[in-house]
């Protein structure tokens, strides 16, 4: 590759920019202003349905679910007092039961201490009645212990409405089926699983129900506060790597362009990335929009390090602004650019990840990438043809060494010196680190991926272990071979014999299916004798219960059998979340489903099967990322330089990142998560920077000198301080993710902090001893 052929043509595209520098700068502006109206329109999803790709065999499931049975998303409540039983307290349960209800705008069914289908003998049968009834009692009345009584007079019923103490109390809304994208996205940028846990949030917050202290749960309230949690976070966090950004880059560069430069080049590419993401309205996840947001941070100021560093430079030989420029452009432009075309193909391998969260990391990702690069290479140049001609250091040459790069210089010459114990120093740490590879695990659950130091998860955790809420859910549907079979009391014995088994599982929290709106009608047809509470014994008594109880006015029992008596509904609740326990409690579910019903569909479905799943395909799919963006950057290099073995050797430097994060993660059991699983490739096409810096600027020196140990110094001398501020700053900027009480934060800024410094460790030490061994350019060698 004719690398000084290139560097001209870096060097004539600069010479014509500064000829229409401001006409340049005039439509940078009007591009971000277009872009700001496009970045209003950008709608944000969250929902796990949407997490899969169209025709994902789990989101077939669901979409099959919700056909039969609406939402399978809940809303749950938990109030808490000395004593539910009072008028003052029941009054004010109603109010908010009757509230949630009315107010929130999917919603479908209320059940609670005050709205439930309790029913009770009678002498056409059986009526359905309240237990508390309109015109609550006064307290210490016969009436009002009589309403305590009644709602403990059957166990089945109590424990999903009230603690054994009264001063716990559960609320469940049952939802609509959520509208479609192409339905809910022509009136609002807000998804509706977000507009209920918004509503919720409002409803339980309100002054008149703070005697109640009610607490939220369900996945639209979950998926809502962590939304919420995220927003502000970000905010938060890239205010703080902002600040560090420009104190440390004021540091380095000592000049207010070079503050000014990276986050122009940022809020360009971020905004106009933003801007046709709504235009186009993309699909863009909010949990995984600080990714490529601090991505774009660590790329700007890579890119305009090595320009002002170099810039500086040739500023000190001779003063000259426009003629510095030119030289700038022409020596690091062509890099710069390569950096940031092999970042952006490395990213776009998220999109081998069938998760669309991923895909957005890839997309939205890669865009930003791509127009933080433009913006370097042309508002960087035209920003620092402002200003006068400086007078240069007397005696300042391309030879001459400042404190810095003449330790550089110096570091050069110990990593040749010592190649093989450098060599083996590193084998022996990435063969401890290797085993550690094999000990990572996925994780999405709040706890382990957010931690109960964040506010809300500590609430919703606190509800899930309490005696009547619950967190999670899944749903287990037996689909009979023909309709009517529900019915059948064989069948429905076998659903109580696996929800009986279902109950024992260590994760279950509770059950519930139409086995038990039929068990106690049987027992409350039966003058409340507790022996029938079970299963009748002929279809034809199951049939004569279901309409009666339909004539009564129930409802409850669509939710648990479809309408044509074939498919019967389980649902299990839980109160935690231990991804290899739940995983294991799920095969047992289905083995021991498939057992009981030989001949039937069975399907699970939910937010735990969803978990499980992305968590599959999050394990399989990062792994494969990585292996992608592997070949890719090499098949890359081996064309840019057109040559195999530069290609080959270029790859070895930049598998150490992925070897240290992944080692550090399997060793101190960091989970993966939605944010670490973007690490590798991330930080593959990040580490690639430096050694293309590395080797494209030992290439050039090689062709000028002829000589190996000559190159290699002058290389360090060039570009060899960029590489360590770069890696220095950027390593700053994930460090403000430190800060947050977010164990994912946490945990990204850590291991993004090893993978930069391990990626700058080989660049230094590693990739110098394999250019010289290998005599990548060639077999001519200093003599």
């Amino acid at each position: 590759m004719k690398i000084e052929r290139i560097n001209e043509l870096f060097a004539r595209f600069a010479e014509q920019l500064l000829r229409v520098h401001w006409m340049a700068l005039c439509a940078f502006v009007l591009l971000i202003v277009i872009s700001v109206v496009g970045m209003n329109r950008m709608v944000k999803e969250t929902s796990f349905d949407d997490y899969f790709i169209e025709d994902d065999p789990m989101l077939i499931k669901t979409e099959e679910f919700k056909s039969h049975f609406g939402n399978d998303y809940y809303v749950g409540v938990l109030t808490q007092c000395n004593n539910h039983f009072t008028k003052k307290n029941l009054t004010t349960l109603r109010a908010l039961s009757n509230e949630l209800l009315d107010s929130l705008s999917y919603a479908d069914k209320v059940t609670s201490l005050t709205d439930i289908e309790f029913m009770v003998g009678s002498e056409d049968g059986m009526t359905i009645e309240q237990i508390v009834p309109d015109e609550i009692p006064e307290d210490g009345t016969a009436a009002m212990d009589s309403i305590r009584a009644r709602a403990y007079s059957k166990p089945h019923v109590a424990r999903k409405l009230v603690s054994a103490k009264g001063d716990l109390s559960w609320i469940m809304v049952k939802l609509r089926a959520f509208p479609k994208d192409s339905v809910w996205k022509k009136t609002s940028t807000v998804a509706p699983d977000i507009i209920t846990g918004e509503e919720v949030e409002h409803i339980i917050k309100k002054p008149e129900y703070a005697s109640l202290h009610p607490k939220g749960t369900g996945m639209p309230y979950v998926t809502h506060c962590k939304t919420v949690y995220i927003g502000k976070e970000m905010g938060r966090l890239m205010m703080i790597a902002t600040l560090i950004c420009m104190v440390v880059m004021l540091c380095m560069t000592r000049s207010l362009r070079g503050v000014i430069a990276p986050i122009i080049s940022v809020m360009g590419g971020l905004f106009i990335t933003y801007g046709i993401a709504g235009f186009t309205q993309m699909y863009v996840d909010s949990t995984v929009l600080m990714i490529p947001t601090i991505l774009s941070f660590a790329v700007a100021i890579a890119y305009n390090i090595h320009i002002f560093s170099y810039f500086r430079g040739r500023m000190r030989i001779h003063g000259e602004r426009q003629k510095a420029i030119v030289e700038t452009m022409k020596e690091i432009g062509w890099s710069v650019f390569f950096c940031g075309f092999t970042t952006l193909v490395s990213l776009l391998s998220f999109l081998v990840i069938p998760i669309r969260p991923m895909h957005c990391v890839g997309v939205i990702s890669s865009m930003s990438v791509l127009f933080v690069l433009l913006t370097s290479l042309v508002i960087t140049p035209v920003l620092l043809s402002f200003g006068k001609n400086k007078r240069p250091i007397e005696g300042f040459t391309e030879d001459s060494d400042t404190r810095w790069t003449k330790a550089m210089v110096n570091l050069s010459d110990a990593v040749l010196r010592n190649p093989h114990k450098i060599g083996w120093s590193f084998l022996v740490v990435c063969i401890l680190l290797c085993i550690g590879l094999w000990k990572i695990e996925a994780a999405f659950d709040i706890e382990r991926t957010m931690g109960e130091n964040v506010p809300y998860v500590k609430e919703v955790m606190n509800v899930g272990r309490s005696e009547l809420g619950s967190l999670y859910s899944y749903d287990l549907i037996v689909e009979l071979p023909n309709d009517d079979e529900a019915k059948e009391p064989d069948n429905l014995k076998h659903l109580d014999e696996l929800q009986q088994k279902v109950a024992d599982y260590k994760l279950t929290k509770r059950t519930t299916s139409i086995l038990d709106i039929l068990k106690d009608l049987n027992q409350t047809l039966n003058n409340g004798d507790t022996a029938y509470y079970r299963i009748p014994d002929t279809e034809e008594e199951v049939a004569q219960m279901m309409v009666l109880y339909e004539n009564a006015g129930g409802t409850e029992s669509e939710y648990w059998m479809d309408y044509d008596y074939r498919r019967l509904r389980l649902m299990v609740e839980i109160s935690d979340f231990n991804s290899a326990q739940v995983e294991r409690e799920m095969q047992q579910i289905q083995a021991d489903a498939e057992k009981l019903f030989p001949d039937a569909k069975i399907t699970i479905v939910g937010n735990i099967p969803q978990y499980v799943t992305m968590m599959q395909y999050l394990v399989r799919g990062q792994m494969l990322s990585f292996v992608i963006s592997i070949l890719i950057i090499g098949v890359i290099l081996m064309i840019a330089f057109q040559s195999i073995r530069v290609g080959l050797i270029g790859l070895i430097p930049n598998m150490m990142p992925a070897i240290f994060v992944g080692g550090y993660m399997g060793w101190m059991g960091v989970p993966l998560d939605m944010m670490t699983a973007t690490l590798l490739p991330m930080m593959l096409g990040m580490a690639v920077d430096d050694t293309i810096h590395f080797i494209n600027h030992s290439k050039l020196e090689f062709d000028r000198t002829n000589l190996y140990h000559s190159a290699i110094r002058r290389t360090f001398r060039v570009v060899g301080v960029a590489i360590v501020i770069t890696s220095i700053i950027t390593s700053a900027v994930f460090a403000s993710f430190c800060s947050s009480a977010c164990i994912m934060c946490i945990n990204f800024g850590l291991t993004a902090i090893i993978g930069i410094m391990s990626a700058l460790a080989a660049d230094l030490l590693i990739t110098p001893i394999l250019v010289s061994k290998c005599k990548v350019f060639g077999k001519r060698s200093e003599k």
